[in-house]
């Protein structure tokens, strides 16, 4: 079944960072993934350098393609507008199985994406189905060699109790993650190794909840961009944004500037993780080539010229 893409989408990008897009693995210019022993492959059709205007889906039903384009955002921040503009071909993908989405966050708790979706790979081969039922039956030690990428050998207990208390107290059924999103977050803080970035993930990913699951690189990009100072200004907080970076209080404000200050905060920050993964890096961030130099409070006034 083909899909027209309109407007046309950025399948690399949009397959490298969301929650979602880990369950596919990259097969050459093709994407992969198995659910209920059926094969499903996304193929694109390039139509102007990274962009394809059609996707070739094998075995995924129409209403499974529940992507958005984040060009459509309607932003007055500037921040968001540029990068809304700079990666015209990023898609946003909600709706996703809250169990599966639950697991992979878990296995991207301090990893990189890349291998969160190494390790759900092999989950997958080897157990088939990702499920509460299916995982709450085994042995944890039986996926420690599985999750030897993504460690600590604690998040295999993790995983299995969390398929055992979702059996337990709801008989495998996350429907929840659909309620109001303060609700359904207390209920999902309660499972073991769930904390609040994680529950956030399941409620944006999964629930559809416009919320910000905030991290060290989400917290990183907001402080340099002036959000967390200008947030705590306008609450009259008394704080030096630069002081405080990565605690705890630094995150706070950043997730409460963003979710009241952004239209569509959970799909506008997505913007922000890409924008944080290719430009503002932790270290050597990219400022020559960033494409918000310009408007950035945080760089150097010789990086905001025209690259060499």
């Amino acid at each position: 079944m083909r899909f027209t893409m309109k407007p046309p989408i950025d399948l690399g990008r949009t397959m490298t960072i969301q929650i979602p897009a880990l369950e596919w693995i990259c097969n050459s210019d093709s994407y992969l993934r198995t659910i209920d022993s059926v094969t499903q492959q996304i193929s694109p059709y390039p139509v102007q350098g990274s962009l394809s205007s059609h996707l070739d889906m094998e075995g995924v039903q129409p209403d499974e393609m529940r992507w958005t384009p984040l060009l459509e955002l309607r932003s007055r921040d500037p921040y968001i507008r540029k990068l809304r503009d700079f990666f015209p071909g990023l898609y946003f993908m909600t709706r996703q199985d809250p169990f599966r989405c639950l697991i992979l966050t878990v296995l991207t708790q301090n990893k990189t994406a890349e291998r969160a979706r190494a390790a759900f790979y092999e989950l997958v081969r080897q157990f088939g189905t990702i499920t509460p039922e299916t995982l709450s039956v085994i042995n944890p030690h039986d996926i420690v060699p599985i999750l030897y990428r993504c460690g600590p050998h604690r998040k295999a207990d993790y995983i299995v109790s969390i398929a055992r208390e979702v059996m337990r107290r709801w008989e495998g059924d996350l429907s929840w993650v659909y309620d109001p999103p303060d609700l359904a977050r207390k209920r999902l803080v309660t499972l073991p190794g769930v904390g609040p970035k994680t529950a956030d993930c399941v409620l944006l990913y999964a629930g559809g909840h416009e919320v910000v699951p905030i991290d060290t690189h989400v917290e990183r990009v907001a402080r340099r961009l002036g959000f967390i100072e200008r947030g705590a200004s306008r609450r009259g907080l008394d704080i030096n944004a630069k002081e405080i970076h990565g605690s705890d209080r630094s995150k706070n404000i950043a997730k409460e500037v963003l979710e009241t200050e952004l239209p569509h905060p959970g799909r506008s920050h997505l913007l922000l993780i890409q924008h944080g993964f290719e430009f503002c890096h932790a270290t050597a961030p990219e400022c020559f080539a960033c494409p918000i130099r310009h408007e950035c409070p945080s760089i150097d006034n010789r990086y905001k010229t025209t690259a060499p």
